[in-house]
C-alpha cells in the first residue's frame, strides 16, 4: 500500500462513515464510535501489512543449518500467507517458508523477527485474552467479553485451548523451578552458592490450607496452597496497640501430594527472601500435614494457631454443654476467648472440665476438641504473639483458598480435566502475585 493508496483508503473510509451517519440520524455516541472502529481496522490491517513487509518478508535461508537438529539445510519453500490478528487490525502477511531436510522442523523468518507464535493473534493479545479466561470464571463469559473490549472474535473453545496450553508451560517451568531448589547435585564441584533475595518487610508470613476441586473421573480432589506475605506493623497512637497488616502476598497452588507440595512451599519460601527474614512467622489451622512441611522447612520460625480455628472449637464444646442455649452459649465463649486472649489456656482447660461432670467420659466431639487445643497449646500463646506483633489469623491464605481457587474454579456446576485444573491453577497462582510478565515472557520466546 502505497501512501496514495492510504489516504485513498481513509478518504474513502471517510465518505463511507459521513453516508452511514446520514442514514442513521439516531444513532448513538457508542454506536458511531463502533462503526468507526470496524471500518478502522480494515483499513489499519492493510496498513499494518504494509509496514510489516516494508523491509521485506523474511531472509532466505537456503543452505544454513538447521537450528534444531543442527545436522539437516533448511530449505527454502516458498511464500505462505498468514493471517495476524491485532485489535487494531487484521494483517494479511506473505513469508517465506523453509524446511530441514533432515529433521520436521519448519521456520518462518518473519516470524521470528516479528516474535509471532503459532496462534493468529499476537502474543500480546494472546496474553490478554489468557488473561480474561483466567479472571473471568467463565469461558463462555471471558470469549464474550475479550471479543466485546477487543472487537477480535475468539471462541470459548480457542480460549480454553490457549489457556491450557500456556498454563501448562507455567506449571512446566514453576515445577523445574521448585526441582531446581531442592535438588542435590551430583558431584561436589556442582555446588554453587544461590543469591537469597531481600524480604520485604523483617517481619514475613508463610501460611498454607486446602480447599477442594472437583475433577473429571476423580471426584472431589484437594488443591494445596501457600500464602506469603510480608507483615506492616504500626503502633495505633489512641490504645498503644500494635496494629498487624499483611501486604504484598504471593502465591502457590495446585493439585499435589503434601511431600510434592512442600517443594513449591520451599521455593516460593525462597523467592520471596524468607531465609533472610528478621522473624518469621507461620498462621496455620491445625492441619498436622501443614506444620510438618512448615517445621522441615523453617524450624525456628514462630509457630502460631490460627485464632478463629481455636474459637472454632471452643463453639464445639460451648454446643454440646449448652445445647439449644444459645445465650448461654455465646456468654461461655466469650468468656473463653477473653482467657484465651491473654495466653490463659490452663483456665480455658479447667471451664471445659467445668462443664462435664467428673466419672462420666466427655462426648466424643468435646474430647476431640479438648486434645486439639491441648496438642497446639504453645501454639496459642496469644498475648505473646500480638506484642510482638505477629499475626494470629490465617486470613491471607483462607482468602487465597477463595481468590486464587474457588472464586474461579468452584463455580456451580464447574469440573476440571486435571491438566485444565493444574494449567488454571498456575495462571491464577503467577497472576495474583503479580508476575503475569512471566507468562508475556514466554509467549514472545
Amino acid at each position: 500500500m502505497s501512501k496514495a493508496e492510504y489516504i485513498q483508503e481513509t478518504g474513502k473510509m471517510y465518505e463511507e462513515m459521513k453516508e452511514w451517519r446520514r442514514l442513521n440520524p439516531e444513532a448513538s455516541f457508542d454506536e458511531i464510535a463502533e462503526k468507526v472502529g470496524e471500518k478502522r481496522r480494515l483499513v489499519n490491517g492493510k496498513f499494518l501489512k504494509e509496514l510489516v513487509e516494508q523491509e521485506g518478508v523474511g531472509k532466505c535461508l537456503e543452505n544454513t543449518k538447521c537450528p534444531k537438529c543442527e545436522e539437516g539445510k533448511m530449505h527454502y519453500k516458498g511464500m505462505k500467507e498468514k493471517t495476524v490478528v491485532h485489535r487494531e487490525g487484521d494483517a494479511n502477511l506473505g513469508r517465506g517458508r523453509h524446511d530441514c531436510t533432515h529433521c520436521d522442523y519448519t521456520l518462518y523468518p518473519l516470524d521470528e523477527k516479528l516474535k509471532l507464535g503459532a496462534h493468529q493473534m499476537t502474543p500480546k493479545m494472546v496474553s490478554q485474552a489468557v488473561r480474561t479466561a483466567v479472571e473471568v470464571p467463565s469461558y463462555r463469559r471471558a470469549a464474550d467479553l475479550f471479543s466485546e473490549l477487543t472487537q477480535v472474535s475468539v471462541s470459548k473453545s480457542t480460549l480454553h485451548r490457549m489457556s491450557v496450553e500456556h498454563g501448562a508451560e507455567a506449571d512446566k517451568e514453576r515445577t523445574e523451578e521448585a526441582k531446581k531448589m531442592v535438588q542435590v547435585p551430583q558431584k561436589e564441584d556442582e555446588v554453587t552458592s544461590r543469591e537469597v533475595p531481600e524480604p520485604d518487610s523483617p517481619m514475613m508470613n508463610v501460611s498454607s490450607d486446602g480447599c477442594l476441586v472437583h475433577i473429571i473421573g476423580e471426584g472431589w480432589k484437594e488443591v494445596k496452597t501457600v500464602a506469603v506475605s510480608a507483615v506492616e506493623r504500626a503502633v495505633d497512637e489512641d490504645t498503644g496497640e500494635i496494629e498487624v497488616k499483611l501486604s504484598k502476598h504471593s502465591y502457590q497452588a495446585g493439585l499435589w501430594e503434601a511431600k510434592v507440595f512442600a517443594n513449591y512451599f520451599w521455593a516460593e519460601s525462597c523467592r520471596r527472601g524468607l531465609e533472610k527474614a528478621t522473624w518469621l512467622t507461620s498462621v496455620n489451622d491445625g492441619a498436622h500435614w501443614i506444620w510438618s512441611i512448615v517445621v522441615m522447612c523453617f524450624m525456628q520460625c514462630v509457630q502460631i494457631l490460627d485464632w478463629w480455628h481455636a474459637v472454632q472449637y471452643l463453639w464445639t464444646i460451648a454446643g454440646v454443654a449448652f445445647k439449644d442455649d444459645d445465650v448461654r452459649a455465646r456468654a461461655w465463649v466469650d468468656a473463653q476467648k477473653r482467657l484465651l486472649s491473654l495466653s490463659q489456656l490452663r483456665l480455658v482447660m479447667h471451664n471445659i472440665r467445668l462443664l462435664f461432670p467428673r466419672g462420666q467420659e466427655l462426648p466424643e466431639s468435646v474430647r476431640k476438641s479438648v486434645f486439639f487445643l491441648f496438642h497446639n497449646r504453645w501454639r496459642m500463646r496469644y498475648r505473646e504473639f500480638r506484642a510482638a506483633g505477629c499475626p494470629i489469623g490465617s486470613g491471607s491464605v483462607e482468602s487465597a483458598c477463595k481468590l486464587v481457587v474457588q472464586q474461579r474454579m468452584k463455580q456451580s456446576g464447574m469440573r476440571w480435566s486435571r491438566e485444565g485444573a493444574q494449567s488454571m491453577l498456575a495462571l491464577r497462582s503467577l497472576l495474583l502475585s503479580d508476575r503475569w510478565d512471566v507468562v508475556e515472557a514466554s509467549l514472545t520466546t
